[in-house]
């Protein structure tokens, strides 16, 4: 690194970049915070006086609904038992609808966060009407054979046509029942390479290619990556038709070449370069700066038209699980903005209620206001 590199990375690091007055500020909301009706103003307040500009609220934890189902139009067929984090309150208690009525009224942008194929998490769900006791067949195997514990992680297997029709169902009576400013997907990818064996779906590659499935067999990762590729770009056309301003973005894994690509088979670097979404946000959770910045860099290089907001963590995920200082996450959000993101998103609200508990006033991540980006709409 030359002389004069160098002095420029050192001041860079010492004197923050000023702030931008157009930025993307999301923050993701867990179900577990949207527990009553206090819950989720509190949230949303918290959002709002700390300067973020769009939230994404997790309205499908698990194959669950914490919303109401074909609430007023039933055009997509929808069965998804109600959440657990709201089976205590009254069955009239919507915490979507009163996150759009609250979010919009303090100025935020509201985006339906909903988990796609990993549909089991911690406990086996009691409900009849739960996808994986209406349809245990297209719960994902091994390439061993052996079935996803459904009292852990159960997933859903994206090479079942029917497993993509009824999610792509789900999420389209989301978006036309309320008027959400954005559709976020999340897990909407393969759980990993040896995962998503069933015999429906090694049936269906093989009339497809005549060949068995090969974990290191490039055709195999292709029809994979394909079947991610299509049911992203079904659900964002036929959500555009319901909605043409609405924002589609997933949450991706930020190793865009190797994780991404080749392992879990989420090619979201054609999603951007395509449109088929408006806004990725790759989950850059490393605690180093560089890796932030590298990351960054990468997705805003393929985004084509659409926009980036780089997920960053306010906890260690990878070691200890310590709360980040918010120098450190001030840091990470500068890294961010100098590789040329549009946005940044923390994860979670759940972490950031202990930093404000801890201490961290409203004018220290974002002392300024700024105006959310303008989105393409195709």
């Amino acid at each position: 690194m030359s002389v004069l590199v160098l002095t420029c990375a050192l001041l860079s690091s010492v004197h923050p970049q000023a702030e931008p007055a157009v930025e993307g500020r999301a923050l993701w909301i867990p179900a577990w915070e949207l527990t009553n009706p206090g819950a989720v103003r509190r949230a949303v307040i918290g959002a709002a006086e700390y300067r973020f500009n769009a939230i994404f609220v997790q309205v499908r934890y698990r194959g669950d609904a914490l919303y109401i189902p074909n609430r007023c139009v039933s055009y997509y067929s929808n069965p998804e038992p109600r959440s657990i984090y709201i089976k205590n309150q009254p069955e009239d208690f919507d915490p979507l609808a009163l996150v759009i009525e609250e979010g919009h009224a303090w100025g935020l942008s509201v985006h339906a966060w909903v988990t796609c194929f990993e549909i089991t998490g911690g406990f086996v769900p009691p409900e009849e009407n739960h996808v994986v006791n209406r349809h245990p067949e297209w719960v994902s195997v091994d390439r061993w054979g052996n079935r996803m514990n459904l009292g852990h992680r159960a997933w859903l297997d994206p090479g079942i046509p029917e497993v993509r029709d009824y999610t792509t169902s789900v999420l389209l009576d989301i978006v036309s029942n309320y008027e959400v400013d954005g559709l976020h997907l999340d897990y909407v990818r393969y759980e990993g390479p040896d995962m998503g064996y069933s015999s429906v779906a090694v049936s269906e590659f093989w009339v497809r290619t005549g060949l068995e499935p090969d974990p290191n067999d490039e055709a195999w990762r292709s029809w994979r990556r394909d079947n991610i590729t299509e049911f992203v770009d079904r659900v964002q056309r036929e959500a555009r038709e319901i909605n043409p301003e609405i924002v589609i973005s997933a949450a991706v894994f930020s190793d865009r070449v190797v994780e991404a690509y080749k392992y879990i088979c989420q090619d979201w670097g054609y999603w951007l370069e395509e449109g088929l979404i408006n806004l990725a946000l790759p989950m850059s959770y490393s605690l180093n700066e560089g890796t932030i910045g590298r990351q960054t860099l990468d997705a805003v290089l393929h985004s084509g038209d659409s926009l980036v907001y780089t997920g960053i963590a306010l906890r260690n995920l990878s070691d200890d699980g310590k709360l980040l200082d918010p120098s450190v996450v001030l840091s990470h959000i500068e890294a961010v903005r100098a590789a040329g993101a549009d946005g940044v998103a923390l994860f979670s609200y759940s972490d950031f209620k202990e930093l404000i508990l801890a201490g961290m006033t409203p004018d220290y991540l974002f002392p300024e206001p700024a105006e959310e980006p303008a989105f393409e709409h195709w």
